[in-house]
């Protein structure tokens, strides 16, 4: 894991889009050029960190430490690693991090996201509905 440089923008953008879309879209259509636009933001302003095998990138993760919680924005990884196990590895980290520094772990998640199951899982509970998503929380 390392922090984003400059140079990771196309993968976050590429990685985010190959990830989300299929779920975005059964709600909204999926807009290339807003999404880019969404994602540089991101990029700009979020911790972003990527992930990375034998120094390739496979993934990112954003997770942003507030005064009084821990808000995990997203995980997303390349098709080749997805359904592996590495997304419950990594969220059991954070959790594990969270855990450490005594906070909270929050996130939204689409409703049609597979990896809500995950989240369900490893122990989050919803604590708010919106029409797309599910606010969750843990502990």
């Amino acid at each position: 894991m390392r922090p984003a440089r400059d140079d990771d923008r196309e993968f976050l953008f590429t990685t985010r889009r190959d990830g989300f879309r299929r779920y975005v879209e059964l709600h909204k259509p999926w807009d290339d050029a807003y999404q880019r636009v969404v994602a540089a933001e991101d990029f700009a302003a979020a911790p972003v960190e990527i992930i990375e095998r034998d120094g390739v990138a496979i993934g990112y993760q954003i997770v942003e430490r507030k005064h009084d919680h821990w808000w995990l924005d997203e995980i997303a990884l390349v098709p080749t690693e997805r359904n592996r196990g590495l997304g419950s590895e990594l969220v059991r980290a954070i959790m594990d991090a969270a855990r450490a520094a005594g906070m909270p772990l929050r996130l939204n998640c689409l409703r049609a996201n597979p990896a809500r199951h995950m989240y369900d899982r490893l122990g989050f509970r919803v604590i708010a509905e919106e029409d797309a998503r599910v606010r969750m929380e843990w502990p």
